[in-house]
């Protein structure tokens, strides 16, 4: 098989970790996400309420304990409470608070999530730390194989056409005298998606194969009878990015449920009786130095628009990559300190949220994951965490790499905290036939320390 050098970790589980703010571990061995407090509601007025968990083995698991800081403007500490049992936490903003931060420290490393401007209320929903080294590892999941298909009487009925098996080209052009193809089997496993386009491109059709069918090892011709639409966006001429096409069978922003990942140019195409919702992502790149001994830039931006049944699309184009925002930030931070003003307003008027990641190890020889969740513009305090965790003499240009990502739904609330909440009573769970999903645009950058 071909497979086709998507940036599908970077848009699925980047996307969806900033989204939930979900910390630790990759989509393949996160647990359901099913929820431990059965309704989030929106927070009362001068209240501020989350639930914070880790991955378990078969759910999310209550993370009791966890100390909830509150910060003045300053970022000194005002008051520090913990989560129950049930790893929830809901309570009244102290007087002269802010800020809040969670933080949960397990040995030597320590993750500290921090959420800026809750001073007015707020639903945060849930939290997502590491699984805990405490705890005993998984069994393995699945069990997989690579099985041989027979795939000759799909070669007869589709003579030249391509096959497609999830993001992969299994065969550039089927024939009868093409026998077998190899793929993946795992146990329990979702169905296998095969599609065929033809040659000249006008037509395609697609089959959802369950596996526990796949015992004969062989595509039957009767299995292809999903009809394919092609995609329309001529009202968007591009610029030269990638374009990737997604067939999305759940109806749900998850990758990992993809029927079909493929670039627009090899499969233009959606299957209106095989998928819930089906969505268009544009991605653009750019890698860059700032200065000859500081540091490495990797960017990434992406856009989501959902397309319609009848393949019309009205594409949410992608915000455009400015190499300005990443030096003006790394400028805020020349003093060595994590305390500084960044504004990020001018960059896209559609972009309403901001995550920075800070990995670093203290002058204590504690490991320190740290998130900070902002608007777009604001001053970053010097913060303190009291007796929850000692940062010692951390300098923000020491550290080995750092990331900001910004986003937004632009037909979703967009003040900040009203953000959160709505993002929070989802539960994670972004059906993209709502209107308030129907677009989406993200901004990444990563630097590395060139010193």
């Amino acid at each position: 098989m071909k497979s086709k050098k998507l940036y599908r970790s970077l848009i699925s589980t980047t996307v969806l970790f900033f989204l939930s703010g979900c910390g630790g571990s990759s989509a393949d061995s996160t647990p359901e996400n099913n929820s431990l407090s059965s309704i989030i509601e929106k927070a009362a007025d001068k209240s501020v309420q989350l639930e914070a968990v880790y991955p378990g083995c078969e759910k999310l698991e209550a993370q009791p304990n966890t100390d909830i800081i509150f910060h003045n403007a300053n970022g000194e500490v005002v008051t520090t409470y913990q989560t129950d049992a049930n790893g929830l936490f809901k309570g009244s903003i102290p007087e002269n608070a802010k800020h809040l931060s969670a933080v949960n420290s397990d040995g030597k490393y320590s993750q500290i999530f921090t959420y800026m401007d809750i001073s007015e209320g707020v639903n945060l929903g849930r939290i997502t730390f590491s699984r805990p080294s405490s705890q005993p590892s998984c069994p393995t999941e699945r069990v997989c194989d690579q099985v041989n298909i027979d795939v000759s009487e799909i070669g007869g009925m589709y003579p030249g056409y391509t096959l497609y098996n999830g993001s992969l080209i299994a065969v550039d052009a089927l024939s009868g005298d093409r026998k077998t193809i190899e793929v993946s089997r795992c146990e329990s496993d979702e169905p296998f998606y095969f599609a065929v386009v033809s040659p000249s491109g006008d037509e395609a059709f697609a089959a959802k194969v369950p596996v526990n069918s796949m015992s004969s090892l062989s595509l039957k011709s009767e299995e292809f009878r999903h009809a394919g639409v092609r995609v329309s966006t001529q009202s968007y001429s591009g610029d030269g990015s990638e374009r990737i096409l997604i067939v999305d069978p759940t109806g749900i922003d998850d990758s990992y449920n993809d029927a079909f990942f493929a670039l627009e140019v090899d499969m233009p195409y959606i299957f209106p009786s095989l998928a819930a919702s089906n969505n268009y992502r544009v991605s653009q790149s750019d890698h860059f130095d700032l200065g000859p001994n500081e540091f490495q830039v990797h960017s990434y931006s992406n856009s989501r628009s959902v397309i319609s049944n009848d393949g019309t699309v009205d594409v949410e184009v992608p915000v455009t990559l400015n190499r300005d925002a990443a030096t003006a930030f790394v400028a805020g931070g020349a003093n060595g300190s994590f305390s500084f003003t960044y504004d990020f307003s001018d960059l896209d008027s559609r972009l309403h949220r901001l995550t920075l990641q800070f990995d670093f190890t203290t002058t204590n020889k504690q490991s320190v994951d740290w998130f900070i969740d902002s608007d777009v513009a604001g001053t970053l305090p010097e913060f303190q965490f009291g007796d929850a965790i000692d940062l010692g003499e951390a300098d923000f240009s020491a550290l080995d790499s750092f990331s900001m990502s910004l986003w937004g739904h632009p037909h979703a609330p967009q003040a900040l905290n009203e953000y959160r909440t709505f993002v929070s009573s989802k539960q994670d769970v972004f059906r993209l036939s709502l209107p308030e999903y129907k677009s989406y645009v993200f901004v990444y950058y990563r630097f590395f320390n060139r010193n």
